[in-house]
Parts: structure tokens; sequence; C-alpha cells
């Protein structure tokens, strides 16, 4: 079994398995949000503030947020 790692999206902590994607982050948090990310109207940035693809890996303790697009 894969272990669990807490990151945080918008502040808030969320426990996924070690391995998964920023995207599988944002559906566990708010689905709805994933989806405007998906579209394009959000992007992801990580704590010092560059843009993350969906695709991108998380480690552990990772802080992750979302913006709307300029």
């Amino acid at each position: 079994m894969k272990e669990k790692i807490k990151v945080f999206v918008n502040g808030e902590e969320i426990e996924i398995y070690q391995g998964m994607q920023v995207k599988h982050a944002l559906i566990s948090y708010d689905y709805d949000l994933y989806k405007k990310c998906v579209e394009g109207e959000y992007i992801v940035v990580n704590q010092d503030g560059f843009e993350l693809g969906l695709e991108g890996t998380l480690n552990d303790n990772a802080k992750i947020y979302t913006k709307r697009r300029e």
C-alpha cells in the first residue's frame, strides 16, 4: 500500500497518495475549481508564485494555490 502525503490547497490540508498529481489534490479539494482550472479560467501556482501544470507532481507538505487567470 502506498504512503499518503499531506499537501495544502489554498491553505487547506489535503491527504493524497504519494505519486498523485496536482489535479488529484484539486479534485479532492473542490471538483468545480478543478474543472475551472482545466477550462483555463484559473491557474495553479506554488508557494513561490510559479505556475504548475495539472500533471505536476507533489511532495509532502507542498503548498499550492489557485488564482484567476489574468
